[in-house]
């Protein structure tokens, strides 16, 4: 079958992904360290010497027992009694929809489906809660630690409404929760879903050998190697975002690569035992996600293969992937294929999304890592006659003008089967022309917090000098959450937002109030020979242009001259002209969600004010604000409408009340204490670079960090944005560790 011939409705993209790693924090670091053959398996040196060779190697986290409690609004104890990998896979979901675009409260229906290990820590919580002589509950202890909660814990802390779940079936939990995620989102439980898992030890074992288990005597995996001696215990946690192929092209979502075809089953009695692998499974899981995603095996460039090391698994899952090879494809040979668990090692329930994020990696970036610690064949592997090379050293991936396309495979102690196909990211489509200055936000819990965000964008916008501002701008909008601490800056080039950025105040501009603030927009008496153009906005900004339009078409009979090309032109300066500016600047702002409680104007200005007030359709806001008609005297009492007031009483220090003047001219009385001001002056002076689109975005941005709710979607009617992978929020972590639960010191790395 041809790729060409399949309809891509049953496809989901992978818009984001977050972790916690052997050696990176997250996930650039890991692929730094897979496209450099780093072994981030770490020997302990604390259980050295070892009896009968035995080499104790783990793959650990740096600080897992670190989390910002207050930000997910725990008590310091409740921090404690909580598991780490409930903790970390906290975080990382946090991360993974701010890295989607999606962090914000108006995102999808979004679902949860995770996996875990089982550890000790409800244990040693116990025994601390003994230690001081006050036992804890148990249904306080268990809701900190047990697996029913990994997904609604998750859930309930970022309001996501869609199923959630967790998903367990031993070394396959996360892959297999990756299918059931698509499932769910094929079927419409859910708009969007975060699938994935985690495996965190809250204490390293002593590592003592026993001949009958899968792991390594020497500390080191070497997957279908004839050395390998078995595989390196680990912790991991990994999570992916997963769209509807469509939909997230269609919202502009970053697309990492697309998800073809899941498929999951179980061994059943077809094997030796238990806990032993059969041929006939993982062949089965592979063959039907390949047709699920209607690719034919010859079409596969690479499989991230379970790869455990030992000397059984690996033949025999090698020996199930040729048979499902075999349906479709008799070549030998051209298939490269690896493990990850060479450079981090095996982490149990989060195994299969550490192989699916590599993955991920290999099909966006075209490079295939090298698979460590092979030198020679594993002889019960027949990999002459199978489709398969040990992919042994880091290379392109030459696909010969076709699609990229992978395949991750995972098996598990009790028998199910998970494969995944997962295909090279489609062209993202085209984003139209953004307006020349651009408002970005930022908020954090913390003022610290803030000045870390504000740093690492710079850092990051100074790493990527080509990136689009608008599309900075939009995510940073309207994908993120609101915290009361806030900062903006406005700028018109990347180089001029890091500087911008750079030069941010030690504080920010927070708090904002618990309280929205009382809006009154002030119109300022027309400035008499003031001349300048508003060619710049009337380009960028289609609601002022259409309501400027329409306000001098309806003004054409009354003066005579066409005043929107004298407008534009920067010749006109007549009360008339200026009062037509200051409505189509009100109208702009309005539109951005910047409703006023009240409208007052100072002498001429009042007609604008009552044009605002009464709601007047054109052709009566053009009579006002040129001749002042009849219609100026009902005007305040439209229903609906913004109180009309004078200046005085605008100006009264009434408390939480937030003044916006509209034109160039400033009223005569200054505002009275404790009310804050905003200036909004779109015209631009001749033989000046344009400023009026920058006054209304500063506004609106000053007017944001002091609580005004702002309809950020709306500042973008009419363009198509791309969401970017922005730096996510810094939280502020503190450790939270029980007696005996001290990682140990992590010792010399493996050579």
């Amino acid at each position: 079958m041809s790729t060409e011939d399949v309809d891509d409705g049953g496809f989901v993209a992978v818009t984001a992904m977050a972790g916690r790693f052997p050696g990176a924090s997250d996930v650039e670091t890991f692929w730094d360290n897979l496209c450099n053959g780093r072994e981030s398996v770490s020997v302990l040196s604390d259980q050295l010497p070892a009896a009968d060779g035995h080499v104790p190697a783990y793959g650990l986290l740096t600080d897992p027992e670190l989390f910002d409690a207050d930000y997910f609004d725990y008590s310091p104890e409740d921090a404690l009694i909580m598991d780490p990998q409930h903790r970390l896979l906290l975080e990382c979901a946090h991360e993974s929809l701010d890295r989607a675009g999606h962090g914000g409260p108006e995102r999808r229906s979004t679902g949860v489906f995770v996996g875990g290990s089982i550890t000790d820590h409800g244990a040693l919580v116990r025994a601390w809660g003994r230690a001081r002589g006050v036992p804890l509950p148990d249904s306080r202890v268990q809701q900190g630690n047990d697996l029913d909660f990994l997904a609604t814990r998750i859930a309930y802390k970022l309001g996501l409404t869609g199923p959630a779940m967790a998903v367990q079936s031993a070394c396959s939990s996360s892959l297999v929760a990756v299918h059931v995620a698509i499932g769910s989102l094929l079927a419409g439980d859910c708009e969007m879903a975060i699938a994935g898992g985690a495996s965190v030890l809250a204490a390293i074992p002593t590592l003592h050998h026993d001949p009958d288990d899968i792991f390594a005597d020497d500390g080191r995996c070497r997957p279908f190697d004839a050395q390998g001696r078995g595989t390196v215990r680990a912790s991991a946690v990994g999570l992916v975002v997963l769209r509807p192929l469509a939909e997230a092209l269609s919202d502009g979502d970053h697309v990492h690569a697309v998800i073809r075809g899941t498929a999951v089953n179980n061994d059943g009695r077809r094997k030796m035992g238990f806990h032993v692998p059969s041929v006939a499974g993982p062949a089965g899981a592979a063959r039907t996600a390949q047709l699920v995603a209607g690719v034919d095996a010859d079409e596969i460039g690479y499989v991230e293969a379970h790869g455990t090391g030992t000397a059984l698994g690996d033949p025999v899952e090698v020996a199930g992937l040729t048979r499902a090879f075999r349906q479709s494809t008799d070549q030998t040979g051209y298939c490269r294929i690896g493990s990850v668990k060479a450079n981090v090692g095996h982490a149990d329930a989060a195994a299969g999304i550490v192989g699916l994020i590599k993955t991920v990696l290999c099909v966006e970036h075209g490079v295939l890592p090298a698979s460590l610690n092979f030198s020679e064949p594993n002889p019960a592997i027949d990999f002459a006659s199978s489709p398969f090379v040990v992919n042994d050293r880091t290379v392109p991936w030459e696909s010969g003008g076709r699609a990229r396309i992978g395949a991750t495979n995972v098996i598990a102690v009790g028998g199910t089967n998970a494969h995944a196909v997962v295909a090279e990211p489609p062209a993202p489509l085209p984003t139209t022309p953004g307006r020349p200055d651009h408002l970005l936000i930022l908020s954090a819990r913390t003022g610290s917090a803030l000045q870390d965000a504000a740093r690492r964008l710079a850092d990051h916008l100074e790493q990527h000098p080509d990136a689009d501002l608008a599309d900075v701008a939009w995510t940073l909008q309207t994908g993120r959450s609101m915290h009361p601490e806030r900062h903006f800056v406005v700028a018109a080039d990347v180089p001029g937002a890091v500087a911008a950025l750079r030069g941010s105040p030690t504080g920010g501009h927070g708090p904002g109030p618990a309280r929205r603030p009382r809006i009154v927009f002030l119109f300022a008496e027309p400035g008499g020979d003031r001349t300048g153009s508003v060619a710049a906005i009337q380009r960028a900004e289609e609601v002022f242009r259409a309501h400027l339009d329409e306000i001098t078409e309806a003004v054409h009979p009354l003066l005579g001259h066409d005043l929107r090309q004298a407008l534009l032109a920067g010749t006109e300066s007549t009360p008339a002209a200026h009062l037509a500016v200051q409505y189509a600047t009100a109208r702009l702002l309005m539109s951005w969600g910047l409703r006023p409680d009240a409208v007052a104007g100072q002498g001429l200005g009042a007609r604008c004010a009552a044009a605002v007030a009464g709601q007047l359709n054109p052709a009566d806001t053009g009579r006002l604000i040129v001749a002042g008609t009849e219609a100026e005297a009902g005007a305040a009492a439209a229903a609906g409408g913004p109180l009309l007031c004078d200046v005085p009483a605008a100006l009264d220090g009434t408390p939480g009340q937030f003044v916006v003047h509209i034109g160039a001219g400033r009223p005569a009385a200054p505002a009275a204490g404790g009310v804050e001001s905003v200036s909004v002056d779109v015209l631009d002076e001749p033989g000046r670079s344009p400023t009026g689109l920058r006054s209304a975005l500063a506004a609106i941005g000053r007017l944001w960090t002091v609580g005004v709710t702002v309809d950020f979607a709306a500042l973008h009617t009419g363009e198509r944005r791309r969401r970017l992978h922005l730096p996510t929020y810094p939280f502020e972590r503190r450790p939270y560790l029980v007696a005996h639960s001290i990682s140990p010191d992590l010792g010399e790395r493996l050579p």
